[in-house]
């Protein structure tokens, strides 16, 4: 059996640290300003980003991977005699999964693996983690893969948002309905809706009493179900972001809660003080 080797992109959201001691291999994203291109992670920061973003006064955009990126990063380890296991962001939200499709097609290469997480951020870094403990077990590239696809449809996530001024820029909310947000402090909770990102909730207040209402929608969801792994990510200040984690951990008592800040790639559309939840949901055991 050959080595497997696991890529995933930035939008994944993992920290450094952990994709070095587990041997993930990251492809950054763009961003992308008028003038400026920048690769997610590498030539710059979410920080870096939200000053850029003040300095310019523009909103930066996200570039999904082309082809091209894609017959650099497999030639590496193909010629090395590697498997390789790409986890991507989501076709429903970027071009980067049919870019490694035609990468693969146009190699004719059969040892990569394409999984398609429907995901972004927290949610995609969930698979990638797993991912790792699957490689662990031993298991092959094929029925790694095989894995991850049965556990896309399990994989929820929330955000609770806070950038009006992004909102509005972005043409997604009118000027009129900008003032009415600031004044009643809206937090809209989005969530993916038919493979759509959609808001399911108005939160008004700060984004702490976003969090609880977000969590009444993850323990609806959950239902009678147990949670495999939870992830956050977030572009608050760390000392918020602590106090929201630990009223979830004490909400939720899991074993094992993770925690990293947004990217670029989320961070260019979320914008400050965004803070999300996802979680990948046990398999129901089947009632003989």
């Amino acid at each position: 059996m050959n080595k497997v080797v696991i890529l995933t992109d930035s939008t994944a959201d993992l920290s450094r640290m952990y994709t070095i001691e587990q041997d993930v291999s990251v492809i950054p994203l763009f961003i992308r300003f008028e003038d400026e291109v920048y690769k997610d992670g590498v030539d710059i920061s979410i920080g870096e980003l939200f000053t850029k973003v003040d300095e310019k006064k523009e909103v930066a955009r996200s570039t999904g991977l082309r082809s091209g990126d894609f017959h650099n990063a497999f030639n590496k380890y193909i010629k090395r005699g590697y498997d390789i296991l790409y986890i991507g962001i989501g076709s429903n939200l970027s071009s980067t999964i049919q870019s490694a499709l035609i990468a693969k097609q146009e190699l004719e290469a059969k040892n990569i693996y394409i999984v398609d997480s429907k995901s972004v951020s927290a949610g995609l870094g969930l698979l990638v983690m797993h991912a790792v403990e699957l490689r662990k077990q031993g298991l092959d590239a094929q029925k790694m893969k095989k894995k991850l696809d049965e556990l896309v449809p399990r994989l929820h996530f929330y955000y609770v948002l806070s950038d009006l001024d992004l909102l509005y820029q972005t043409s997604r909310i009118t000027p009129f309905k900008l003032k009415l947000a600031k004044l009643t402090h809206l937090k809209p909770i989005v969530t993916m809706v038919n493979d759509r990102v959609e808001m399911i909730y108005r939160s008004f207040g700060s984004i702490e009493h976003g969090v609880h209402k977000m969590m009444y929608f993850i323990e609806k969801k959950k239902k009678h179900q147990h949670f495999m792994k939870m992830m956050i990510t977030h572009s608050l200040p760390d000392e918020q972001a602590d106090t929201c984690y630990e009223y979830i951990q004490k909400h939720l008592k899991l074993e094992k809660l993770y925690m990293n800040p947004l990217g670029c790639v989320l961070g260019a559309s979320a914008g400050r003080n965004a803070f999300g939840v996802a979680y990948l949901l046990k398999e129901t055991p089947r009632k003989d």
